[in-house]
């Protein structure tokens, strides 16, 4: 009796795995989901792919082909030619695309590194400090940020004609400098999740206003300043409108994107397209590179992952 118990048992326990393998269903949704996903990702990385292999692709090559060619004789001719043949080379005495990426560095860090700066001490005030008309002004900021700013495009430049601003960078920089709503309001919602025991504890221990800010608050909100940053950048980086308006006839202020728009006046002959591609691969590098750096803060910074009280 106790064999044929034992034996029974034993049988059991090895026929239930086998039970569960039979249960098993081949994940179709989650192929399905996959599937697309990767299909998806392939054709937003088609147009890069499609530019990074004409801009290693010989201009003969273009010029006697009837189609793209996927295959190319690979040649760097394309970028030797960005850095030597530029009219830039003659009126500046450098090339037109390093010009333009020197000038648009610091045109863009310093307005985005101060504005970041006062978004965040506003962000702070907003969220921590109690002070009269607080929720009111908060609301008018709100309020702000559903107007578009393109409708007071042609107020703006003709108030920087005014102040005889025009052609000149402070267009570009003095403005920025003053912070943004939009980040303000991001910041502020990543702090409110900060406990606020932590702030009485510093105050506690005599940190003012500044001690507290810049010992608990950045520290513990950097992935959101960082987030805000590659945001700030990223839109200082690819600003065209704005230098059009405000640089046009200063060739010593040129910026990346005012020069990647000239790229098709100064290399216009029909097999130029690598040398025009191979400006827009050395364009997109800073920020691919930066991405990289910051991934795991810009993600964190987008998730709002504060510290709960």
């Amino acid at each position: 009796m106790d064999n044929n118990a034992e034996f029974g048992i034993s049988s059991a326990f090895e026929e239930a795995p086998k039970a569960k393998k039979k249960r098993r269903k081949f994940p179709v949704k989650k192929v399905i989901c996959y599937t697309l996903l990767v299909l998806y990702t392939v054709w937003l990385f088609f147009p890069m792919l499609t530019i990074f292999i004409t801009s290693f692709t010989p201009s003969e090559q273009i010029v006697t082909s009837e189609s793209f060619v996927w295959l190319p004789k690979f040649t760097i001719e394309p970028y030797k030619q960005i850095f030597t043949t530029d009219l830039y080379i003659d009126e500046v005495g450098m090339p037109g695309l390093l010009l333009g990426f020197i000038n648009t560095m610091w045109m863009t860090l310093l307005p985005v590194i101060v504005g970041l700066f006062v978004s965040g001490v506003s962000a702070y005030a907003f969220s921590k400090i109690k002070f009269k008309g607080k929720e009111i002004l908060f609301a008018i900021e709100i309020v702000i940020m559903v107007f578009p700013l393109g409708a007071f495009g042609v107020i703006t430049q003709i108030f920087y004609y005014q102040l005889d601003w025009v052609p000149g960078v402070l267009p570009l920089i003095i403005p920025g400098l003053f912070g943004g709503i939009g980040t303000m309001f991001f910041l502020r919602m990543y702090m409110d999740g900060i406990s606020d025991g932590l702030l009485e504890a510093a105050k506690m221990d005599g940190l003012g206003f500044w001690g507290i800010f810049f010992k608990i608050m950045f520290p513990l909100a950097k992935p959101a300043f960082i987030a805000q940053f590659i945001f700030g950048f990223v839109g200082g980086y690819n600003n065209y409108m704005t230098a059009l308006l405000y640089l046009s006839g200063e060739p010593k202020f040129v910026t990346l994107s005012l020069y990647l728009g000239e790229i098709t006046t100064l290399f216009n002959n029909k097999g130029d397209s690598n040398i025009h591609c191979a400006a827009a691969v050395m364009g997109m590098l800073p920020l691919i590179i930066l991405y990289i750096i910051m991934q795991k803060y810009f993600i964190e910074g987008v998730a709002m992952g504060g510290e709960k009280e």
